[in-house]
């Protein structure tokens, strides 16, 4: 992997850092960004969350926050130290080429958010769609960028190596 391949995840993975501190201050009783009222721990109930996350969530666990630094961890093991045994190696990039689709989930989310969808009974403030947004696009990148340099390559294809 090259310095600037390493920046990019880097500097993408870097964009989720908003998104899971404020998920983290949340866990742990925090209100800024949410409406008067509103619990997470209730929200995952009501959507027929599993016990086990909403009892994560009174305790201060944020389950979207581990799953964020999961993903940007993931991309880092990717980027710097991939596994030579086949097997090992698909284990880590399988996930890795899945997250990428976090960039297409985190732009229709945006995309989403700028048209408006009923924001007046909205349970979070403005602020928090872009954080989201950013720490989707910016782990989807991570993930591509770790991932990009391991794909397999056709037959006779040109790898840049000299």
């Amino acid at each position: 992997m090259t310095r600037h391949q390493l920046r990019t995840v880097t500097l993408a993975g870097s964009l989720a850092l908003p998104y899971v501190a404020m998920k983290t201050y949340w866990a742990a009783g925090g209100r800024a960004g949410l409406a008067d009222g509103f619990s997470l721990a209730d929200e995952f109930r009501r959507n027929g969350g599993p016990a086990a996350l909403i009892r994560l969530e009174h305790h201060g666990v944020d389950f979207t926050a581990v799953l964020a630094l999961t993903g940007v961890a993931l991309a880092f093991a990717v980027a710097r130290h991939l596994p030579q045994n086949p097997l090992l190696r698909r284990l880590l990039l399988a996930p890795a080429w899945a997250g990428t689709l976090l960039i297409p989930y985190g732009l229709l989310t945006a995309l989403l958010g700028a048209l408006g969808t009923g924001a007046e009974d909205a349970r979070i403030t403005g602020w928090i769609l872009p954080a989201g947004v950013a720490a989707f696009v910016g782990i989807g990148t991570a993930l591509a960028a770790a991932a990009w340099p391991h794909r397999p390559l056709r037959r006779g294809a040109r790898t840049g190596a000299h």
